[in-house]
């Protein structure tokens, strides 16, 4: 009796490693990714009255504006700042002001 239940305890152990590497295949290579939506930005460095401004998330209303006119900066970062420019942490928005700014 031991040795009728041997072969079968092989087969279904096989069959459960076959089923799992099937499984991993078709998760990892064949299933397409999911997608992911960005994050909205935290902040957005754009325009207000004529200067360089900082606004928070969807906020209307600037958090900081900056004694810079936007007429003084070069033409490609004008154009930047008028569609608004995402800054997604304070370290980002620190840098890109710098660039907006000095």
């Amino acid at each position: 009796m031991q040795q009728v239940w041997r072969p079968l305890l092989w087969a279904v152990l096989v069959s459960a490693v076959v089923v799992a590497v099937l499984l991993f295949v078709v998760v990892r290579f064949v299933l397409p990714e999911p997608t992911r939506e960005p994050a909205p930005p935290r902040y957005t460095i754009g325009v207000w009255e004529g200067q360089v401004a900082v606004f928070e998330g969807t906020q209307m209303t600037p958090t900081q504006v900056f004694d810079v006119a936007v007429s003084t900066l070069p033409e490609d970062l004008r154009r930047q700042i008028a569609q608004g420019v995402p800054a997604y942490n304070e370290a980002q928005l620190s840098v890109l002001l710098e660039d907006y700014t000095s």
